[in-house]
């Protein structure tokens, strides 16, 4: 499949997501350091949990909705949502007010109009995509996605300390590009089965909500998928939690070279480096990977993937040498690059299709589950040492890798019995 080919609703999709991923990016990293400044760290904690919370909250209500009554509607209500917060938020710290806990309780409603969002825009894609042409479109949107996140996060470090009231009156301006363009050029891509009539009417109820999600919560092969899932991203998110903290206590300020140019480095800015190489491996190497590897098939291309990604990002749980940190990072990014196609991909073939933004709000707590596993690992390094917590992460990472190459086992038995009841049923 070829670029011209996606639909556009994708491709506008792309284009917001894009856009959304920029102006997060300039602000969501700042926020803690934003209400601490003005409020207070013990308040910033209690804020930036109710923010999460408010966020799963509305992404479980808009991925029960959105299979309700549509995708379209809810992303224009929940854009809608963000516009009026963001400009609130901007108001709230303009030359002529100065409202910090005004400010944090817009920001609880802009996360829930976030969260709101993501489930139907996530199943928008899946609904016009087929197994092959979601490898490309999750490519390209994981491109976008680091590409916002290394531009976002200049633009909110020269931004947001100094010309805060600009920086959101500008997101404010983004999110209403994202309103016009969803209410005047995306299309539907999901009309609900009209309900069978009955003798007695029966109204929605919570229990309806209820049984939406209990029903993907036995759903077992996507339940391996979840966990599977939280697994491999709590690599990930130990760089910045367990790693970070590993390397800033093991690697003391140090003179290094570079092509001529003498600098000081410490645990913290190799960090910051591996994190750079990190995004920048990502933009540049995306298309490259996609290309070499794309004779593979798909289930070899997860699973060697996640097994270069695990063996590599655990490995920086107890290694100190700053060259060998750089090598480890190229060859888990090359991993990374090779198995997140895939696996986002896989999503659509797991989700049925009445129930697609209810799985995606479902596969959305993959996030806060890994963040609550490398929060904890934190503690128990403490206790442990380097090399112990880099066996824990490697089976952390090699378990995911195992459930998912029984999800693409099970997968592959659906498409054989698929066949051989097409190939039965007379012509």
């Amino acid at each position: 499949m070829k670029l011209r080919d996606i639909h556009p609703n994708i491709k506008l999709r792309l284009g917001i997501q894009f856009l959304g991923g920029l102006v997060s990016m300039a602000v969501i990293p700042f926020l803690a350091i934003y209400f601490s400044k003005k409020i207070g760290a013990a308040e910033t904690g209690i804020i930036l949990i109710l923010t999460v919370i408010s966020g799963v909250i509305g992404g479980f209500i808009g991925g029960h909705v959105s299979d309700k009554i549509g995708r379209r509607s809810i992303m224009i209500y929940s854009e809608i949502g963000v516009l009026v917060t963001y400009l609130l938020i901007a108001f709230c710290n303009s030359p002529w007010y100065d409202l910090p806990y005004v400010s944090a309780v817009f920001f609880v409603f802009n996360m829930f109009a976030g969260g709101m969002l993501q489930p139907a825009a996530q199943a928008m894609i899946i609904d016009v995509t087929d197994t092959e042409s979601r490898k490309l479109v999750f490519t390209i949107s994981y491109w976008l996605g680091n590409l916002a996140t290394a531009l976002g996060g200049i633009m909110g470090a020269f931004l947001f300390k100094s010309y805060l009231f600009e920086l959101f009156i500008g997101i404010s301006a983004i999110s209403l590009l994202s309103v016009v363009i969803t209410f005047f050029f995306i299309s539907e891509t999901y009309t609900p089965a009209p309900v069978k009539p009955s003798t007695g009417k029966r109204k929605s109820s919570p229990f309806d909500f209820l049984k939406s999600y209990s029903a993907v919560i036995k759903d077992r092969l996507f339940m391996f998928y979840i966990v599977g899932a939280v697994f491999i991203f709590t690599l990930e998110q130990s760089l910045t939690n367990y790693i970070g903290i590993r390397l800033e206590r093991d690697i003391p300020e140090q003179g290094a070279t570079l092509f001529g140019l003498d600098f000081t480095i410490d645990g913290t800015k190799v960090l910051g480096f591996l994190k750079t190489e990190n995004t920048l491996l990502v933009v540049l190497l995306s298309a490259v990977v996609l290309y070499l590897f794309k004779k593979w098939k798909d289930k070899w291309n997860l699973v060697t993937g996640m097994f270069i990604f695990s063996v590599s990002f655990s490995a920086l749980a107890f290694i100190s040498n700053i060259w060998i940190l750089f090598i480890l990072i190229f060859v888990g990014t090359i991993g990374e690059l090779m198995y997140v196609p895939v696996k986002q991909a896989m999503i659509g073939e797991l989700a049925p299709s009445n129930a697609r933004s209810t799985y995606m709000a479902f596969y959305s707590l993959t996030f806060y589950g890994a963040m609550i596993i490398a929060s904890l690992l934190i503690i128990v390094g403490e206790w442990i040492s380097p090399v112990m917590m880099g066996g824990i992460l490697l089976i952390l990472g090699l378990t995911g890798t195992c459930l998912y190459y029984f999800i693409t086992r099970s997968l592959e038995g659906r498409e054989a019995v698929t066949e051989e009841l097409k190939s039965s049923v007379p012509s």
